[in-house]
């Protein structure tokens, strides 16, 4: 016995027990085909063909049933559960078991094919079933006379009953049934459980913190530097008011923005009071001081916070008890009696009125003319620091890496320039002087979790996946409820095929940030990929509750609502599902699923649709213009399926099956000879083995 009339047993044996797995069992007689069983091999997809006809009758019927109880269902209000559209198994009498039986041991046998045929013809009502298992026993030849009239007796016999049903001059031959291809079964691995470390490469891109990042300043100790600030901004406040009371001309108020850096505001109030006290000396109001605040360093907010603090109260003690008339007259700094420089006619102040206005044009220009020299660098790097983030806010991201990068270079310790033109670079695709950025600005300040999530998510872009894993576990080391993290680092892990870690990460972030969408889809492509299809389900949802129009979530939900026979609600959700631009594999899969469940329910003009759907997103792909075709063929629109076919043999000229398929549509449309060529180039690649 050789491989093929294995095979034929096995398919044979197991008809009655799985209908379901026709095309499969089909797919392994092409796949255990040898050439030297050329005739058994045909013989057997006949055989097969037929019992697919048999199959699709009681789907027929079955789903008749479901329609009229639906439809009872309907117009009564009934709540009764409707029947299954499965059908689980053909019931067969004894009889016609042994002739399966003994057919699958001898599928070359003509009186069993004769036999076989009859069984369609009187028992099952399949007359174009029977007529081309009739027709392949009479290919065969035999020496029994008898059996060879009593096949062309039945053949004529069919023909006479075709003709008196009106149609025109008989049943037309049919030399093998089409053979639907293997992704209609949407079983094999890459169908079945598409690859969520596949997808999550595709896609590219991690999710990048645009947020600032916040640089360990030194801060009060006791009372948090937001109050600080916001007592020292009213007291200044109360200083202006007083002094406006004083003097002819009021001093200039005092505008600065509260996200800078402390440093750098407690350096920007100084100079404002230094301004105001130039002010009233100028109008003949001097103010005794004690306090110098050239004695706290520079970098200790605490210090310094408290000598401004007590500068003010100075100021304004001497100030409320002054009036209009009675001006008292001091020095400011016994020690040193000379006046500070004549301030420049534009201020940093009038820089940030610019920026918070919008001018940055203006703003920019003015900073470029200022004279430099005069203000310390580092507080002129903060004011480009503000103008790059105006312009980035605008985005404007040529004017704003520029204003990052002179704010570098005239202060390299400004790690958020660093980070802020990392950010923008890394926007651009400009990767790798984006990554420079990003580790110059950690070289800066180690433990910074924000610029660590944003170098793992550069790291997965330029595919350095092991390196983004680690990059992202310091961050989430760093901040362990940092939710963006964590599910940066599930993505991370699936590229790296490690399942079980990256949900473990995508259900710490929901845990840190419930209704996050992205980790909640990884989390579902995850469970889809191991077939957990209903807690996949469950994460879709809430993703697409969160989030509606997120890409792919209603893709994957399409696909599990087709695989559990929710058709009706998968179309709508698979219609409405939305895809990032340049992702066509999973759409695609969908639609394929989608469609070969309708076409599995015999509905096929939807079936069509999902097919016509799925090549929008990939025409290069033959076997689905094979899928399309055959659904035409079922359909009746001969036209059409010849047409597709021919579309998959050009993408793919060795695609055997789809040369069968458009040999045996050719012939029903009358080109015997068109046939025959398709038919002969059919079997010569299945001697090859294609």
């Amino acid at each position: 016995m050789n491989f093929t009339t294995q095979a034929a047993q096995d398919v044979l044996g197991k008809i009655e027990r799985d209908p379901a797995e026709i095309r499969h069992w089909r797919q392994l007689l092409i796949l255990c085909f040898d050439q030297k069983s050329v005739d058994t091999l045909q013989t057997l997809q006949v055989v097969v063909a037929a019992i697919e006809q048999l199959w699709n009758q009681r789907k027929q019927k079955v789903k008749e049933v479901h329609d009229a109880a639906r439809q009872k269902q309907r117009a009564t209000g009934s709540k009764d559960p409707l029947p299954s559209l499965s059908v689980l198994s053909i019931s067969l009498t004894p009889r016609q078991k042994e002739t399966f039986s003994r057919l699958a041991a001898n599928p070359q046998s003509v009186p069993l094919l004769y036999r076989f045929a009859l069984h369609f013809e009187e028992d099952f009502d399949l007359a174009q079933a029977a007529y081309a298992v009739y027709e392949r026993a009479q290919a065969l030849d035999t020496d029994e006379t008898q059996l060879e009239q009593k096949i062309t007796d039945a053949m004529k016999r069919l023909g006479i009953r075709h003709r008196e049903a009106g149609s025109k001059g008989g049943l037309a031959p049919t030399p093998l049934s089409a053979i639907a291809p293997e992704s209609m079964g949407v079983k094999s691995p890459t169908h079945h459980r598409p690859s969520a470390a596949a997808l999550i490469k595709r896609t590219g891109r991690l999710t990048v913190d645009r947020s600032r990042i916040q640089a360990n300043a030194g801060s009060p100790s006791e009372t948090p530097w937001p109050d600080a600030q916001k007592k020292l901004d009213e007291t200044m406040s109360r200083l202006l008011t007083q002094a406006a009371a004083l003097c002819e001309t009021a001093p200039r108020p005092m505008r600065l923005p509260r996200s800078i850096a402390p440093t750098q505001w407690l350096e920007f109030l100084e100079g404002h009071v230094t301004l105001l006290l130039a002010t009233l000396e100028a109008q003949d109001i001097f103010i005794n001081t004690s306090v110098t605040l050239e004695d706290a360093p520079r970098d200790d907010v605490q210090i310094r916070t408290q000598l401004i603090s007590e500068l003010m109260e100075e100021i304004e003690t001497q100030l409320a008890s002054m009036t209009a008339t009675g001006k008292t007259i001091a020095l400011r700094h016994p020690v040193q009696p000379a006046q500070p420089p004549p301030p420049p006619s534009v201020r940093l102040e009038d820089i940030f009125q610019w920026i918070e206005a919008g001018s940055l044009a203006e703003a920019e220009a003015h900073l470029r003319n200022m004279e430099m020299d005069l203000l310390p660098k580092e507080q002129t790097s903060e004011v480009w620091f503000h103008l790059g983030l105006a312009f980035q806010n605008n985005h404007e991201n040529k004017h704003a890496m520029m204003a990052y990068q002179r704010a570098r270079e005239l202060n390299p310790q400004n790690i958020q320039a660093w980070f802020n033109d990392g950010m923008i670079q890394h926007e651009e695709g400009m990767l790798r002087p984006a990554l420079d950025c990003y580790r110059h600005a950690l070289e800066l300040e180690a433990n910074q979790p924000k610029i660590w999530c944003n170098l793992g998510a550069l790291q997965f872009q330029l595919g350095e996946f092991e390196e983004s894993v680690e990059s992202l576990n310091r961050a989430v080391t760093l901040k362990p409820d940092y939710a963006r993290a964590w599910d940066n680092l599930a993505g991370s892990l699936c590229a790296v095929e490690e399942m079980e870690e990256a949900e473990t990460c995508c259900r710490n972030a929901l845990e840190h940030k419930p209704e996050y969408a992205d980790p909640a889809f990884k989390l579902g492509a995850i469970c889809f990929q191991q077939d957990r299809l209903e807690e996949a389900e469950d994460a879709f949802r809430k993703v697409l509750e969160w989030q509606p129009g997120y890409p792919l979530a209603g893709h994957y939900l399409a696909m599990i609502l087709a695989r559990t026979q929710r058709l009706e609600e998968a179309l709508t959700v698979c219609e409405k599902a939305a895809a990032p631009a340049g992702e066509m594999e999973l759409p695609a899969l969908a639609w394929i699923e989608v469609g070969f469940h309708l076409y599995d329910q015999a509905e096929y003009a939807e079936a069509i649709r999902a097919y016509e759907r799925a090549l929008a997103f990939t025409p290069e792909r033959p076997v689905l213009w094979l899928d399309a075709g055959v659904a035409y063929h079922q359909l009746g629109d001969l036209e059409k399926a010849r047409k597709h076919y021919e579309q998959a043999v050009s993408l793919d000229p060795e695609l055997a099956r789809a040369w069968h398929n458009l040999g045996a549509v050719r012939q029903e449309l009358g080109d015997a000879e068109g046939g025959r060529v398709a038919l002969e180039e059919a079997e010569r690649l299945l001697a090859r083995g294609r």
